[in-house]
């Protein structure tokens, strides 16, 4: 028999709620306050760098490929706060014991593991699906490695611990630290910002007569 934590109570129900709706307005901040520290200080080098490296002339499409540059880089770098903000609050979910019931390799455009996992919770059971946080990209064999290696390490019959939402118990996990391709999404996203916008606000060459 699959061993369960206490049913939170409506009051710890409500303080999740609270929590949720304090950390999103926080990454909301926090993502907008850094791309917003980012634009000043490229303006602020602006005015010393454009004194040495004037603004080369630029075609339109030039001026707008890099506008949307600039706008593509502060949503990747937002919305990669908001998916890294997640994965750290889910290490407050609530925990049960599960257990495995189906561990397989996907074969397809993108070779990933399925673990299907069975747990109770809220006097409940349920089942749910993960591919254990695998990044969708990278090279078939590569893929395929890593795929077979977490197969191997998620048997069916393996004991799990869950962690799953308060307020959504359909909503669970088995891993919950951030995947190192957030970072690397949240990097990119401010390269792409910062070079496209110190480009774009360069000073135009000054006209010697």
């Amino acid at each position: 028999m699959i061993q369960i934590w206490l049913e939170p109570s409506e009051k710890l129900k409500c303080s999740f709620l609270s929590k949720d709706y304090a950390e999103s307005n926080l990454t909301f901040v926090l993502g907008w306050t850094l791309l917003i520290v980012a634009a000043l200080t490229i303006t602020t080098l602006r005015a010393v760098a454009g004194r040495f490296l004037p603004r080369p002339a630029m075609a339109t499409w030039v001026r707008v490929l890099l506008v949307v540059l600039v706008l593509c880089g502060g949503f990747l770098t937002i919305y990669s706060f908001g998916k890294l903000s997640k994965a750290w609050h889910r290490k407050d979910w609530l925990t049960a014991s599960g257990k495995v019931i189906k561990s397989e390799t996907l074969l397809g455009g993108t070779i990933r593991p399925r673990v299907i996992y069975a747990f109770e919770a809220g006097g409940q059971a349920w089942v749910d699906t993960t591919d254990l946080q695998v990044p969708a990209f990278g090279n078939k064999g590569k893929q395929y490695e890593v795929a077979i290696d977490l197969v191997k390490e998620y048997p069916v019959g393996k004991v799990v611990q869950v962690h799953y939402d308060p307020n959504d118990m359909a909503n669970s996990v088995l891993l919950v630290n951030p995947t190192w391709d957030i970072y690397g999404k949240i990097g990119l996203g401010m390269v792409l910002f910062i070079g496209a916008l110190f480009f774009l606000i360069l000073p135009k060459p000054r006209l010697v007569i």
